[in-house]
């Protein structure tokens, strides 16, 4: 099994969907764990939980938990995160997790990935992934062609309707980023 942590609804889906979308299509358990609701990340009220559930949905992936520590102040509930990732490590054991990039300019995103450092001390490798508000020295150790599902990724995306207003929820930025670290590998 494989559990994939994001601060906020669509970080996940935008880091790893792809990855976790190839990987569920091997018979692999997913769970996604999002710590926030994201509800300061919208301009209109919306369950952004719902958003993350149908777009994970579209991906092969129906064991999503979304938790509501409070949107901008997860370092505030920094003991509580860990206590919530270690719950699910205990739960499924996986062998895999991903998280949030450590050097990102959103302080949930970094809590995030510090809670996950602590949290998932036993399970066998912790992956960074990048998200659009990660600094510019992400650079990858690992890559996995998703071409072959980068169009249910797209799809994901779009289901985050309440995000569309932001430049890297659109598809040619996705593109750009997929193709660009296509070069790289």
């Amino acid at each position: 099994s494989v559990l994939a942590i994001g601060a906020h609804p669509d970080d996940i889906e935008l880091g790893c969907g792809g990855t976790l979308s190839k990987l569920m299509r091997r018979g692999i358990h997913i769970r996604a764990l999002v710590l926030t609701s994201g509800s300061r990340g919208s301009v209109v009220r919306t369950d952004r939980a719902a958003e993350t559930k149908a777009a994970f949905a579209t991906l092969g992936i129906d064991d999503v938990h979304a938790h509501d520590f409070e949107d901008t102040h997860l370092s505030q509930h920094f003991d509580d995160a860990i206590s919530l990732i270690e719950k699910h490590v205990r739960e499924i054991k996986p062998v895999r997790a991903y998280t949030m990039f450590d050097k990102d300019r959103h302080q949930d995103h970094e809590a995030a990935h510090k809670a996950s450092l602590i949290a998932c001390r036993s399970v066998p490798q912790l992956i960074g992934y990048e998200t659009p508000s990660s600094y510019a020295n992400f650079t990858p150790t690992l890559f996995e062609c998703v071409c072959d599902v980068f169009p249910e990724k797209l799809q994901a995306i779009k289901l985050h309707k309440s995000q569309n207003n932001k430049d890297y929820m659109q598809e040619e930025s996705l593109r750009a980023v997929a193709q660009f670290r296509g070069i790289q590998a």
